[in-house]
């Protein structure tokens, strides 16, 4: 029998159903999974993968690995806050600064009036994202957003990124 490319597979949805009962927090072994699933599931599983991109995507879980190779752990809340900061925003800010150094060593006049142009916004929305992630614009934004700073353009942002926060309607939560 052929299936679709993109039907989902018994041990992917046996994993999904299993992993989406847990609470946060909770933990999870890989032999826990492979009961669920019904066959072997170990950390380079695809099953797994998909299992864990459905759950992110449909159930608002995220699951990390908890080392060496003893299970996933679904993380509540405050993990996932305490995340943010040292997941992305670090490695978004090294990426930033490695582009600026690759940066100058272009040769402006080598590049056409439209690629002059492309490049110089370029460098400007770069400028714009390295002052955003800065220490002084995050502690003054801080103050904003708990009513202790009074810097007008810091407070229209933050009102202005609250109101383009993703909206979570259609979404399970839970």
């Amino acid at each position: 029998m052929i299936k679709h490319p993109f039907e989902l597979s018994e041990q992917t949805r046996r994993l999904v159903l299993y992993m989406s009962q847990q609470q946060r927090g909770a933990e999870v072994s890989y032999s826990d999974l492979s009961v669920a699933a019904g066959m072997i599931i170990d950390p380079r599983s695809g099953f797994l993968a998909s299992a864990r991109r459905i759950l992110e995507r449909d159930h608002a879980q995220v699951w990390v690995c908890i080392q060496p190779r003893i299970g996933l752990r679904r993380l509540d809340d405050v993990d996932l806050a305490k995340r943010l900061q040292g997941h992305w925003l670090n490695g978004a800010r090294r990426k930033l600064d490695r582009g600026g150094k690759q940066a100058e060593f272009v040769e402006i006049a080598r590049l056409d009036i439209n690629q002059q142009t492309g490049f110089a916004v370029d460098c400007i929305q770069r400028s714009l994202a390295m002052d955003a992630l800065s220490r002084a614009t995050r502690k003054k934004m801080e103050r904003v957003a708990r009513g202790s700073g009074n810097d007008l353009p810091t407070f229209s942002a933050i009102e202005w990124m609250i109101t383009l926060s993703p909206n979570r309607k259609g979404r399970t939560q839970y």
